[in-house]
C-alpha cells in the first residue's frame, strides 16, 4: 500500500492542488454569480481567507503552467540545436510545436486545462456581472488574458512557415 503512495506521490500532490483550485474558485464563482446587490453594481463581500486562497492559487497555477511550458520549450530548443531538428529552425526561432506538446507530462496538461476552464468561467462571470463582480474576479480575468496572450505568442512563434516552392 505504501509503495502505491510512493509511486503516485507527485500525482497525489498535483490532484490535491488542482482540487483546491477548483473548490476555492468554484466557491468564489458561485458566490459572485448568485449575489443580488441591494444597490446596483455593488460587489459581494467575500471572506478574506477565500480571497487570499483564491489569489494565491490562481497566481501559483498560472506561474507553474507558464514555467512548465517555458522549460519544455527550452528543452526542445536545446535538442534541436544539438542536431535533433532540421537546419535553420533554431536560428529562425521557429521549431516543432509537436515536440513541445509530446514532452508535456499528463500533470502539466491537466493543470493547463483546469486553469483554462476555470479561467474562462471566471472571465465569463466578470464580463456578465461587470461592476457587480469583485476585484478578485477582475484581477484573475486580466491575469488569464495576459497568460492567454503570452501562450498565443508561443503558438504563433512555433508555427512553421509553409514550404516555399523552389525556383528551378
Amino acid at each position: 500500500m505504501g509503495d502505491i503512495f510512493r509511486k503516485q506521490l507527485f500525482n497525489i500532490i498535483a490532484a490535491v492542488f488542482l482540487a483546491l483550485f477548483v473548490i476555492v474558485w468554484g466557491n468564489v464563482l458561485i458566490q459572485v454569480w448568485v449575489f443580488i446587490p441591494e444597490i446596483p453594481g455593488t460587489p459581494p463581500k467575500l471572506n478574506g481567507a477565500v480571497v487570499c486562497a483564491a489569489g494565491a492559487l490562481s497566481t501559483s497555477l498560472s506561474s507553474l503552467t507558464a514555467s512548465a511550458l517555458g522549460f519544455t520549450m527550452a528543452e526542445v530548443r536545446r535538442e534541436e540545436q544539438a542536431g535533433g531538428g532540421s537546419a535553420g529552425q533554431a536560428s529562425e526561432g521557429i521549431f516543432d510545436a509537436g515536440g513541445i506538446t509530446t514532452k508535456l507530462s499528463g500533470r502539466v496538461i491537466t493543470a493547463l486545462m483546469v486553469y483554462l476552464v476555470i479561467g474562462m468561467l471566471v472571465l465569463g462571470v466578470w464580463l456578465v456581472k461587470g461592476t457587480a463582480s469583485t476585484d478578485l474576479i477582475g484581477a484573475f480575468s486580466l491575469s488569464l488574458l495576459g497568460w492567454i496572450i503570452g501562450a498565443a505568442g508561443v503558438v504563433f512563434q512555433t508555427e512553421k512557415p509553409s514550404p516555399q516552392p523552389s525556383a528551378g
